[in-house]
């Protein structure tokens, strides 16, 4: 038979069309990228160099884009390999590597771990136990998914940690809501906890490298552009215990100031957590095999640059031997079948890399033309401030930008302004860049913020009341630690002066 018009579509009339209001978001956000980065052009002195003012404008233009979304984030991040040549800032040869930056393998190697934890369904066990172990009355209930939350966000992406947590913590919900005669769960308690598998699942993720894209883009930052090496374990030093004083804060918020518990027990709770436990049967071989796996990536991490300082053995050599081992070891000797298969592999967040190299060949750029330089000229005269305002001013912009944007578009495009800035300053770069990369991360307000938040919100649970309530208090939190973090923490571990 043949085929006709009838029986054929084109894949590309399968996809579902967007709703009007988004289409002119994009179409405006489009138009406004092209215009204001030609006014970028026209306003920079013609005394600085073209180059630096042609990167200017592509700034401002993938800036806008990211912001409103108005093509993909990955395709955006294409933008440098085309306009940087073609407008002769730098060939193709210069703009192309940060692509590949070491970055980049880190967190390939990170989401190829990340993979194979699900696939075996190591991280619903390990999320199961830790609220077995830790209790299940209503605020200990809560306290340990906040706490599993966390810690698999600190390996495992955010969004992929709130989607596996909040079914659990739905059903926990819904076990509550058939001891009540109106079938309905007690109101507080069921927003606490969606709120806290949210909060705690971008909380937690400020913890390692790999846990959250903006850390990642700090450390690419930091070494394509001023040859600043950040380890793995270096970083732990300062993310986990901000991570751990955070999510203890937002526990207590939320179970004791905003949203109290309206029970003292939960009715068979622990027996529902028992029986889906029970239900994951012995842990398998393969299961058995990933959590060495996972054991030993994170120890290599934290241990090699101390026992092995100055090796080439770098945290993408770790990161990408641990994916060869996933490939290599077989979950089964008779049957072959690896820890990991490329099908599983074809589930890796393409877009998210090439974001990364996107954000790091245009801060390449940022110093290669001498913008940087230039723009820290202009903000000399904010060396009269206190560096606490400086940080503290840095944060709340992050916060309040990343509450509208994708925080991995905010950080991509702030982090090389920010480090001219530093730079403008007499300041150690990291001394103002760090603040970005955390205030990125941390939005709480708004379901749009972040991915785990949407979560939380479509479990029909919350209202987005509920979420402003908490989420204004986390803002103010989050801008505290961040500045305090960046002078204490940061500095002591990463030997900053100011």
């Amino acid at each position: 038979m043949s085929a006709t018009s009838d029986d054929t579509t084109a894949p590309g009339m399968l996809d579902s069309p967007e709703p009007p209001r988004v289409v002119t978001r994009k179409r405006l956000g489009l138009l406004a990228g092209l215009v204001m980065g030609g006014i970028v052009y026209a306003i920079m002195p013609t005394d600085l160099d073209q180059a630096a003012r042609l990167t200017a404008a592509i700034a401002v233009l993938m800036a806008l884009w990211w912001m409103t979304e108005a093509i993909p984030l990955a395709a955006t991040a294409l933008v440098p390999l085309v306009a940087f040549p073609m407008l002769n800032v730098a060939p193709i040869g210069e703009v192309a590597p940060p692509y590949a930056n070491p970055i980049i393998f880190l967190f390939m190697g990170g989401f190829l771990l990340a993979l194979a934890l699900q696939r075996w369904n190591l991280h619903r066990r390990i999320a199961l136990l830790t609220v077995l172990l830790i209790g299940t009355k209503p605020r200990q209930l809560i306290g340990g998914f906040m706490i599993t939350t966390g810690f698999l966000s600190m390996w495992v992406s955010n969004t992929a940690t709130a989607v596996m947590m909040l079914p659990i913590g739905v059903s926990v919900l819904v076990l509550v809501a058939r001891m009540d005669p109106a079938g309905k769960p007690p109101k507080k308690f069921g927003i606490a906890l969606m709120l806290g598998i949210a909060y705690s699942a971008s909380i937690g993720s400020l913890g390692t490298i790999i846990g959250t894209p903006p850390n990642a883009l700090l450390v690419g930052y930091m070494a394509e552009t001023h040859g600043v090496t950040i380890g793995f374990g270096q970083w732990m030093l300062v993310g986990v215990p901000l991570a751990v004083i955070f999510i203890a804060i937002a526990w207590f918020l939320l179970t004791f100031v905003f949203f109290k518990p309206e029970i003292t027990e939960i009715p068979g709770g622990r027996a529902m957590i028992q029986d889906e436990y029970t239900k994951l049967g012995k842990a398998n071989t393969g299961e058995k095999l990933v959590l060495a796996v996972f054991v030993l990536a994170a120890a290599a991490w934290i241990t090699v640059p101390l026992v092995w300082p100055g090796s080439n053995v770098a945290d993408a050599v770790i990161a990408m031997a641990v994916a060869l081992i996933l490939f290599l070891t077989p979950a089964n000797l008779r049957t072959g079948v690896p820890l990991l298969t490329w099908g599983s592999a074809r589930a890796l967040p393409w877009d998210i890399l090439i974001l990364f190299g996107g954000g790091l060949s245009l801060s390449a750029q940022f110093t290669a033309t001498g913008l940087s330089a230039w723009v820290g000229e202009q903000v000399t005269s904010l060396q009269v401030l206190p560096l606490v305002l400086i940080i503290a001013a840095i944060a709340a912009i992050v916060l309040l930008l990343t509450e509208l944007t994708s925080n991995t578009a905010t950080a991509a495009a702030f982090l090389p302004l920010i480090g001219g800035v530093a730079i403008g300053l007499g300041l150690d770069p990291m001394l103002l860049v760090i603040p970005v990369a955390i205030a990125a991360t941390c939005a709480f307000m708004l379901p749009v913020a972040t991915p785990p938040n949407a979560i939380a919100f479509s479990s029909g649970y919350i209202e987005i009341a509920d979420m402003i309530k908490a989420g204004i208090w986390l803002n103010l939190i989050a801008l505290v630690l961040t500045t305090i973090t960046t002078m204490t923490l940061a500095a002591w571990v990463f030997g900053l002066v100011y």
